[in-house]
């Protein structure tokens, strides 16, 4: 069986040269094997000047005679090198009531006739840490995150980098390696109980039982828990100066702190893999083995770059968060899902209820967010709502079928009172209405409970859905043992499962799923902005800070004001390009653009486009398709697994400028991080290019947007390529303010 074969750089005066460690686990040392082994480390690197061989679990005698047997000498000392080439035994030895690795050499006299045996010395530390690093880096124990991912360690830190020890842990000549070099760095006292970090470094544990009663250190074999890393230390049992603990590995120091104030006495506390996070961190304890790379090392890693939770350079980059409980971490590359939108983007009858908001005025958005709606889209439904209205008719129709009877009270809920009669009586209702009390739905909680009551709730525009849950908490104390209709103009949800949790929300009761009603006369799927920070802010928030660096144009400067003093608009929503303001182009995929083409604002255009991104994250799921509980939402969002981007070819193939610049301000920010993904990163790079190539031939409306969005933060590119557009700029064909632009774009 051949042996584990360990390399590392071994230093003597001003020779350097290679140092092989040969481990095995045979149950029989075999002399012929370890020729064969000496044989091939020469041949496959001949600067080797010594190689050392240790069997953990065999009587170091034994090795010592089966080198002795076999031709590991005659090979050794065949090699045709001015440096002799000695073959060295370990052993572990106790001095002065500690444990140390010796090792001695054997070497061919001149004449190859007698071996001559070496003294027993101690081992240089730096060979251990030399062969462990190369033990830790050949089974791959540093792991990176995927782009755009990074660790959340049980420590409380942020770092693109794991070490995982189980990783290395695949054999038991890796056991055996490991639990023979902490056996002599661990104080040499048997110990009552062995406690690790994490459930595969019991291996180790009871290879150190098996090693020490090979060398009869331990009377006992001492018993072994995992006490599952940072989650467990509370749960440990008191400590005591005879329990020895090992670490898997770590880069803070934070666990070894945390188990000395447990108890853990130094000497008994082994942390296997150590690598810094900075040239200040120490960890307490003994370490078996040191990762870092320093000046005077031929080995080792550079230090990890960690940060706090709330100073973390990768959470500020929008790198996705995973977070790790012992050894548990990301083992597949980081898949992308590439959000493409299109006319196939519009569900159902989408497309009738755009056409019918549109060109009428009614579509705002709201550049600040100052109440509970989750939507960026303000839709006024009053004039949708009259006689003439397209949702007249359709409420009215749900009015005569569901308005239950007869009606006590009437709750008008983001509508007139006055507007809600009007509805009312145009639907057949206006004399019972009548007898019923019509109120806001502020006045809801002063009402007097009439038992068997019905109640009618009319909602014009629903996009509030907080506000509805609140009407429905109180009006079931109204009406005891009555029925309630929830009927709506307009609603607007952000996915199917969103739509369908109001809808049983509304409509459960005493009676089961149908116990109240929920209908509406159109609806529309909306994404919700959360608390998400408005694009319009941040474009806000940059101008300032530009002009307060040097003062910009005049017509920047108003850009300020309308900014500041607008909450609610339906054009001058995007920068304007090398033709003025951005328009709906004729051939517009979205939205009907034969008939009265110039009645379409921004706004209308900006609604459109955010539809189909919503439809696009639900996988083309309409509103008012049936989902359960045990249905998995479709996964278009982000996590550890799966990054996804807005496809660059949304950008490529619509060169329409107006479509850009919704999509730009419409995307969320990690839909906009292409700098997770190189061919994304390189795709986006293109088309800006051509954008800015194409600014001196009149051309490149959408590029203001474009370096807007990048300049906010908002839309990355991988470095290289926000360098080699920086360089475009060096032809002069941009004015001023977009240098400036394209200046503030940060290096992520």
């Amino acid at each position: 069986m051949k042996a584990l074969t360990l390399v590392t750089r071994y230093r003597e005066g001003l020779f350097e040269g290679d140092a092989c460690l040969l481990v095995y686990d045979v149950p029989l040392i075999n002399g012929a094997t370890i020729g064969d082994d000496v044989r091939d480390v020469l041949d496959r690197r001949p600067n080797t000047s010594r190689i050392f061989c240790v069997a953990p679990f065999l009587p170091h005698d034994d090795v010592v005679a089966g080198v002795i047997a076999g031709s590991a000498l005659q090979r050794a000392g065949a090699t045709h090198r001015n440096t002799v080439v000695e073959v060295a035994v370990l052993r572990l030895s106790e001095a002065a009531g500690k444990l140390e690795v010796e090792s001695q050499s054997l070497v061919l006299d001149k004449d190859a006739a007698d071996v001559v045996r070496g003294d027993w010395t101690r081992l240089s530390d730096e060979l251990r840490h030399g062969w462990l690093f190369c033990l830790f880096d050949m089974y791959g124990g540093l792991v990176n995150a995927p782009m755009g991912v990074h660790f959340s360690k049980a420590s409380g830190k942020h770092a693109d980098k794991f070490l995982r020890a189980s990783s290395v842990l695949l054999s038991t000549e890796v056991c055996g390696a490991l639990a023979f070099f902490t056996l002599a760095i661990a104080q040499f006292k048997e110990p009552r109980r062995i406690f690790v970090d994490t459930a595969p470094l019991i291996s180790v544990a009871l290879a150190m039982q098996r090693i020490a009663a090979n060398q009869h250190l331990w009377s006992e074999s001492p018993p072994v828990k995992s006490f599952s890393s940072y989650g467990g230390v509370g749960a440990l049992p008191r400590l005591g100066a005879s329990d020895l603990v090992l670490v898997s590995a770590s880069t803070s120091g934070g666990l070894a702190d945390v188990l000395v104030q447990q108890g853990v006495v130094e000497e008994m506390l082994v942390t296997l893999f150590f690598l810094m996070s900075s040239s200040k961190v120490k960890t307490k304890g003994r370490v078996a083995c040191d990762l870092t790379y320093i000046p005077e090392r031929t080995f080792g890693y550079p230090a990890i770059d960690s940060f706090s939770s709330e100073s973390c350079a990768l959470c500020k980059r929008g790198f996705v968060i995973a977070e790790l409980e012992g050894d548990q971490f990301l083992i597949e590359r980081r898949a992308v899902k590439r959000l493409r939108i299109g006319a196939a983007s519009q569900l159902g009858a989408t497309r009738t209820t755009l056409d019918n908001l549109v060109k009428k005025g009614v579509i705002e958005v709201r550049l600040h967010k100052k109440d509970s709606r989750r939507t960026d889209i303000d839709i006024d439904v009053r004039h949708m709502l009259s006689p003439n209205g397209h949702l007249h008719e359709p409420l009215r129709r749900l009015l005569a079928m569901f308005t239950p009877m007869p009606v006590a009270f009437v709750v008008a809920t983001g509508l007139d009172v006055s507007k809600a009669r009007e509805i009312c009586a145009s639907a057949g209702l206006g004399d019972y209405v009548a007898n019923a009390q019509v109120i806001d739905a502020g006045q809801v909680e002063n009402l007097s409970p009439i038992v068997g009551a019905h109640a009618l709730v009319m909602v014009g525009y629903l996009c509030d859905h907080a506000l509805l849950r609140g009407v429905n908490a109180q009006l079931r104390s109204k009406v005891i043992g009555g029925s309630v209709a929830y009927l709506s103009g307009l609603t607007i949800a952000d996915s199917p499962r969103n739509h369908e949790d109001l809808r049983i929300f509304l409509q459960y009761g005493e009676h089961g799923p149908e116990t109240f009603v929920f209908r509406s006369a159109a609806e529309l799927m909306l994404p919700w902005t959360g608390d998400r920070v408005s694009p319009w802010v941040q474009e806000l928030q940059l101008l300032r800070e530009l002009d307060v660096e040097n003062p910009l144009p005049e017509d920047w400067k108003s850009r300020i004001t309308w900014l500041s003093d607008t909450a609610l608009a339906k054009d001058k929503l995007f920068l304007a390009g090398n033709h003025g303001e951005l328009f709906i182009s004729p051939d517009f995929v979205l939205l009907d653009t034969k008939e009265e083409r110039e009645k379409i604002s921004q706004a209308d255009v900006y609604a459109a486009t955010s539809n189909a991104l919503a439809a696009e994250r639900c996988d083309k799921q309409a509103l008012g398709t049936k989902v359960t509980r045990a249905q998995p939402t479709p996964i278009w969002g982000q996590s550890i697994y799966v990054q996804s981007v807005l496809c660059p070819s949304n950008f490529r193939d619509f060169n329409d400028a107006v479509l850009r610049a919704a999509l730009l301000r419409a995307a969320n920010e990690q839909e906009l991080n292409y700098a997770v993904d190189e061919v994304c990163s390189e795709e986006m790079y293109e088309v800006i290019r051509a954008d800015i190539l194409a600014w001196s031939q009149s051309g490149g409306d959408s590029l203001p947007e474009f370096l807007m969005s990048m300049a906010c933060g908002r839309l990355r590119l991988q470095g290289t390529h926000i360098e080699r557009l920086k360089s475009l700029k060096e032809s002069g064909a941009l004015p001023e303010y977009l240098v400036r632009l394209m200046n503030r774009i940060p290096q992520f």
